[in-house]
């Protein structure tokens, strides 16, 4: 059935490229990381396996992640230089890595696109562009890996060495592009000043286990985006049941179309995300029932979702959930709890707005 429905997919995308030609290309192109961001690109991984394994090469999709990839590097690299606060400077600039080096854009689009919305518009336009070259030039993937700088040689053809100077041209243009027009379109910046006065207000906002288990710090979580703090500061937890609940009293921002991941923001302006389970978005939703929807206020402790953790675990995922703070260079400091069991009501996390007391609990990252 696997192989049934991947030829499927596969007649569908290649029947409308070989209607549209360079233009599927340049739409593939832009609406890339709109799919990356709803897990829908998954979709495409049996249709580029097969056309590869039967051809010998891939002259849609691939390409077109050329200009998707490299667009949010470049987009990163422009609000890193142009923002004036030191932490998302160090966001972009690691983002911005990524993306072009390894072609890995999850950082660039979660920590920079989607943060601040218009270098999400300025990675589109570009995506549209360099996909509109790369199907004019012909480009096609000989093996499947995401496109950045180390892996670009996937686009070589040794029948064509003019391939070389085509992949260098679509790769400058997404990434001068992108860079341009993010600086022209410009960003609604995070002012230092608005972070210093955030950080002045008295008190601190705690945050309750959204689900019982094991704590431990996000340095031990498997998955880079979160371990290096990418996303922001916080905590995870090894889960002992699939329920979920509200850490904090306020209202749901967003829930993932895939319902593995939660955004909240609470009553102080605190932005939390909850993401349970590493690489759970490429189950489609299947093993989540989401109990919320966006714009719900919910109160601590109010059910957000449910997950079938036996089900995550027989897809050979890790069940780990993590807590972040993804507006975190807004605060202070922010203190999980020590490594331990920890359970519903018990705080785990105590977001700052000022200078902590001595006596707080150790950090775990």
């Amino acid at each position: 059935m696997g192989v049934w429905l991947g030829n499927g997919i596969s007649a569908v995308v290649y029947g409308i490229h070989g209607k549209l030609g360079w233009l599927a290309v340049a739409i593939v192109g832009a609406i890339w990381p709109l799919l990356v961001m709803t897990g829908m690109h998954r979709v495409f991984t049996p249709t580029i396996v097969t056309t590869i394994a039967e051809t010998g090469s891939e002259a849609m999709v691939m390409p077109s992640e050329i200009g998707a990839n490299m667009s949010l590097g470049g987009a990163s690299l422009a609000v890193a230089m142009k923002t004036k606060n030191r932490e998302l400077r160090q966001t972009a600039l690691a983002a911005a890595s990524s993306a072009l080096i390894a072609g890995i854009t999850e950082p660039a689009l979660y920590g920079v696109a989607i943060r601040l919305k218009r270098p999400m518009i300025a990675s589109v336009i570009t995506g549209f562009i360099a996909g509109a070259v790369a199907g004019l030039a012909g480009l096609a993937s000989h093996s499947m890996a995401a496109p950045g700088l180390f892996t670009s040689v996937q686009f070589i053809d040794k029948d064509n060495p003019t391939s070389i100077l085509w992949i260098a041209a679509v790769m400058a243009i997404s990434v001068v592009v992108s860079f341009a027009l993010t600086l022209i379109i410009g960003f609604e910046d995070i002012p230092v000043e608005d972070d210093e006065a955030d950080m002045t207000n008295d008190g601190s906002v705690k945050l309750m286990a959204p689900m019982t288990g094991m704590a431990k710090g996000l340095h031990d979580v498997a998955d880079e985006v979160f371990s290096k703090g990418l996303l922001g500061k916080g905590m995870a937890i090894d889960p002992e049941d699939g329920k979920v609940v509200s850490p904090i009293a306020g209202t749901v921002t967003t829930v993932f179309p895939t319902k593995h991941a939660i955004g909240l923001t609470d009553d102080n302006g605190v932005e939390v995300l909850i993401h349970v389970g590493i690489d759970t978005v490429s189950l489609n939703g299947e093993p989540f029932t989401a109990k919320v929807a966006a714009g719900d206020r919910v109160a601590v402790g109010d059910e957000l979702l449910e997950a079938d953790l036996d089900a995550i675990k027989a897809a050979g995922l890790s069940t780990t959930t993590m807590v972040v703070i993804t507006n975190s260079d807004q605060f202070k400091d922010i203190a999980p709890v020590a490594p331990g069991h920890v359970s519903f009501k018990e705080h785990v996390m105590e977001v700052f707005h000022h200078d902590k007391e001595a006596d707080t609990e150790p950090a775990m990252a």
